[in-house]
């Protein structure tokens, strides 16, 4: 009997951990006669090759873990599938949206079976049931419903059957799941040393959950010195919060900082308010790039973080920040979450301008999806949440928040997205902030101008958004009254001249830099100046691990040696 376990990815580079989890824990069963095989997939791979590739394995039981950004595909995958064989196939969903959404999977697609919650169990159980009976026997669904394996559901003449939520697996019954780095080449492995999360965010999937479940540190030290060894590139870890038990947390970093290969990048979700000054001091002396970092702070609307039950100290988080940023040794990723109740556009405003002048790496403006089987689900009329019935049920708007509103918030979005996290206007947008009352307003103009230019049906190359930074600063300065001018020019004087041309000049250095650094090369460039020229040599031999940014030093008069 053959089993195929079927991933569809976001990209290329990532991997989905929960497929190799369940052949993992089923082939710790030994059970004869069963093979279990796993194909990956992207969204963007052409439709008609994922279904051949799928069609072509000639499995007995072929299963989908189903997300929101890929459960459009696989229930197309699933009816298609049924269509071309028939009876002859089991077919078994599992994942968050066939745990909440069932009887879309098994009543509209098709579907047989579905695993509700943590798959590990059922699925180990449900290879042994079906390996030992005829592939086209159905035989959970011919047992009485009270003797049922907990977390499936499945169709029992025309009546949906659900044995609930699976129980918690135990975290050390799991295997490693990458022994075989073959199949990861160029890819990031995703990396789970506990499941649970201590908060009950209302947003949430993880919200309801009670308690934290851990792998043993001792295996946890031994599979990170695995990568080690392998000299992976990217390993990121999935927990809901890294940091939830400090001493954990920081016996992991420190094994880390004594065993760090110089090459292999970890990544972890963690609270900063709960950040100690034992952490900090070991965090400030890591290698740059050893590990990257994201926070989640959502809001910084009290009212809004109080019906969300989040509780995060801002003070705490901008002095964890302030002790963090400068090092320059960690990539730091905070995120906002747009349309949660309470936030009106005002108060978003607020959000975005405490979050933006932490000066995070990377700074995600998210926008709140409305997943059942959580609170703010539960409780969208009472906070006048209207979501999309589709995939991903983002939200349309609040009792705080109109749709318009949030559609100029994505927009902005996108234009932060483009500069701050492309990390290619480092220099330009703390000079170009300062024509605006603050951060909010810059990025708030620069999306307008994108929609009234048309370049958001146009979109510009990287290099061409250089260009239309340069034009949208001109006309913001030429818009500037005589004394506005003045009191920008003064508040932007650095050591060469006043705003607009060190702006323009900014912008141009940023350019250098960015096109560049995607040749791998090194580079001189002249940036003129009025009164004087500035050569610059661009060394990309030594980028910045945090952020990618080049090496600069000016070049001076022959005879006069090189500084930087």
């Amino acid at each position: 009997m053959k089993i195929l376990l079927v991933a569809v990815n976001a990209k290329f580079i990532h991997t989905c951990p929960a497929v190799y989890s369940l052949k993992a824990c089923a082939e710790l069963q030994n059970i004869d006669g069963l093979t279990i095989a796993v194909l990956e997939f992207t969204i963007n791979d052409r439709y008609q090759d994922v279904l051949a590739g799928i069609l072509a394995q000639d499995a007995d039981v072929i299963a989908f873990s189903s997300y929101i950004w890929n459960t459009d595909r696989i229930r197309r995958l699933i009816r298609d599938i049924r269509l071309v064989r028939g009876g002859s196939v089991r077919l078994w969903a599992g994942g968050p949206e066939a745990t909440y959404y069932p009887e879309r999977f098994l009543r509209e697609d098709g579907a047989d079976l579905c695993m509700l919650g943590e798959g590990e169990d059922a699925f180990s159980a449900l290879a042994a049931d079906y390996a030992g009976k005829d592939k086209g026997a159905s035989p959970i669904a011919e047992r009485e419903a009270d003797s049922c394996l907990r977390g499936i559901a499945f169709l029992r003449e025309g009546d949906l059957v659900s044995t609930g939520l699976a129980a918690p697996v135990d975290m050390d019954g799991i295997p490693f799941l990458y022994r075989d780095l073959t199949l990861f080449s160029d890819r990031i492995l995703y990396y789970e040393s506990s499941r649970g999360c201590p908060f009950s965010c209302a947003y949430c999937l993880s919200g309801r959950e009670r308690g934290i479940r851990r792998r043993n540190l001792n295996t946890v030290r031994q599979e990170l010195q695995f990568f080690l060894d392998q000299r992976v590139r990217q390993v990121k870890f999935i927990d809901r919060t890294f940091n939830s038990d400090p001493d954990f947390a920081m016996a992991i970093w420190r094994y880390l900082q004594e065993h760090d290969n110089g090459v292999t990048n970890f990544h972890f979700e963690i609270e900063a308010d709960r950040m100690t000054g034992e952490e900090l001091a070991l965090l400030q002396g890591l290698r740059p790039g050893l590990i990257q970092m994201e926070i989640g702070v959502q809001s910084a609307n009290p009212e809004t973080l109080r019906s969300v039950h989040r509780r995060p100290e801002l003070t705490r988080i901008a002095e964890v920040m302030a002790a963090l940023v400068p090092a320059q040794n960690i990539n730091l990723h905070l995120d906002l979450i747009a349309g949660l109740p309470y936030e009106g556009m005002e108060s978003f405003r607020h959000s975005f301008n405490t979050v933006y002048a932490m000066q995070p790496h990377q700074f995600q403006v998210g926008f709140l999806k409305l997943l059942k089987g959580t609170e703010l689900y539960d409780r969208r009329e009472e906070y006048g949440l209207v979501c999309s019935g589709d995939i991903p049920y983002e939200v349309l708007k609040t009792r705080w928040m109109s749709y318009g509103e949030l559609e100029i918030l994505h927009r902005i979005s996108d234009r932060v997205e483009e500069t701050v996290n492309s990390q290619g206007f480092r220099r330009s947008l703390p000079l170009a902030e300062k024509l605006f009352p603050d951060a909010f307003a810059l990025f708030e103009a620069l999306a307008a101008y994108y929609r009234r230019e048309g370049y958001e049906q146009k979109r510009p190359s990287v290099f061409q958004r250089y260009d239309i930074f340069s034009a949208f600063l001109q006309e913001r300065w030429a818009a500037l009254g005589e004394d506005a001018q003045q009191a920008a020019a003064d508040a932007l004087k650095v050591t060469r001249e006043e705003a607009l041309p060190l702006i323009l000049e900014t912008v141009r250095l940023d350019r250098c830099l960015h096109t560049h650094q995607s040749r791998r090369m090194t580079a001189a460039e002249a940036f003129h100046f009025p009164g004087e020229t500035l050569h610059l040599r661009f060394d990309y031999r030594s980028c910045s691990p945090v952020n990618g940014e080049a090496s600069v030093a000016e070049i001076v008069p022959p005879g006069e040696g090189e500084k930087r």
